[in-house]
C-alpha cells in the first residue's frame, strides 16, 4: 500500500484522500487526548472529594452519566474518527493488501462505538432497569472505561508509528510535505525540529533534508502563505548548520540552500507585510 518514492498520488486522484488522513488522524487524537484527560480529571476530583481509592467508588447512575460528555463522545466519533475511519479504509486497505495503519485505525473506530454504546446504555438504565441490574452494569463500566481509553491511546500511538513510516513515499505531494511541516509538534512532541529534519532527510535520501525544507518553504510561498513560508525558510537554515559544516560537495549544496532559505524568508516575510499593511 506504499507509492513509489516520489511518486506521490496525483496520478490515481487520491492525494485527497492523504490529505483527508494526515487532518483527521490528528484532529481525532488531539480530541481522544482531551477526553481522555477530562475523564482523569473528573475521577481524581471524585476519589478526592470521596477520600477512597478510584476501584473503591461506587456511583450513581447519574454520576457515571458525567464521566463523560455525551456530545463530545459522539463528535468524536461522528465527526473525526468515523471519517478517519473510512478515508483509511479507502487509502490502505485492497482485496489483496491491508496496511497496519489501517488496522490499528479500525480497532479504534470498533473501540470507540463500543464505548459510546456502553455510555449512552448507562444514559437509558434507569429508565429501563433496576438497581441490582444497573451495579452489575457499573462493575462492567468502571472496569472497561479506562481500559478502552488507554487502548485507544496505545493504538494511535502505533498508527501514528506506522504513518510516519509510510509518509516517505509521498515525497512528491506538496500537500504532504506541507502536513508534516504544520503537524510537527504532534508528530514528534519530543523534538520537533530535530524529528521533522531526520524525516526529511529520509524522505529525501539523496539530497537530504536540505532539499525537504527548500521544497516546503517554496511551496508554501507559491501558494501564498508567506507566513509559514518564512518560518518553515528559517527553522531549516537553522536546522541545517551541522550538515553545512562538513568539507563535501554535499555541505556545498546545503550551503547553498542555506542561503535561498534565508533570501525566502526575507521575501516572504516581506510580502507578508506588504499583505498586512494592504489589509489594514
Amino acid at each position: 500500500m506504499r507509492p513509489r518514492r516520489g511518486e506521490g498520488r496525483h496520478s490515481d486522484g487520491r492525494l485527497g484522500l492523504v490529505w483527508s488522513v494526515l487532518h483527521l488522524h490528528f484532529e481525532s487524537r488531539r480530541s481522544l487526548h482531551a477526553i481522555f484527560r477530562e475523564y482523569e480529571a473528573r475521577v481524581a476530583r471524585l476519589v478526592k472529594e470521596r477520600g477512597q481509592p478510584r476501584e473503591d467508588i461506587k456511583l450513581t447512575a447519574s454520576a457515571t452519566q458525567d464521566l463523560f460528555d455525551t456530545w463530545r463522545l459522539k463528535e468524536l466519533f461522528d465527526g473525526h474518527i468515523g471519517p478517519l475511519h473510512n478515508a483509511s479504509r479507502a487509502l490502505f486497505r485492497s482485496a489483496a493488501e491491508v496496511d497496519p495503519y489501517d488496522s490499528y485505525i479500525s480497532r479504534v473506530f470498533h473501540e470507540l462505538a463500543i464505548l459510546l454504546e456502553e455510555h449512552l446504555s448507562v444514559r437509558e438504565f434507569p429508565r429501563t432497569g433496576g438497581a441490582r441490574p444497573f451495579a452489575r452494569l457499573f462493575r462492567e463500566v468502571s472496569e472497561y472505561y479506562p481500559q478502552r481509553l488507554r487502548r485507544m491511546k496505545e493504538l494511535f500511538a502505533r498508527a501514528q508509528k506506522r504513518l510516519i513510516e509510510i509518509l516517505p513515499g509521498f515525497a512528491g505531494d506538496t500537500i504532504v510535505l506541507r502536513s508534516c511541516f504544520l503537524f510537527r509538534e504532534e508528530m514528534w512532541p519530543d523534538n520537533p525540529k530535530s524529528g521533522l529534519t531526520r524525516f526529511l532527510t529520509n524522505m529525501f535520501p539523496e539530497q537530504g533534508a536540505a532539499e525537504g525544507y527548500h521544497r516546503v518553504a517554496r511551496s508554501f510561498f507559491k501558494a501564498g502563505f508567506f507566513d509559514e513560508a518564512e518560518q518553515c525558510a528559517r527553522l531549516g537554515a537553522a536546522s541545517l548548520g551541522k550538515e553545512a559544516q562538513a568539507r563535501s560537495s554535499h555541505a556545498q549544496k546545503v550551503r547553498e540552500t542555506i542561503s535561498e532559505l534565508d533570501r525566502l524568508a526575507s521575501r516572504a516575510g516581506a510580502e507578508r507585510l506588504a499583505l498586512q499593511e494592504q489589509i489594514g
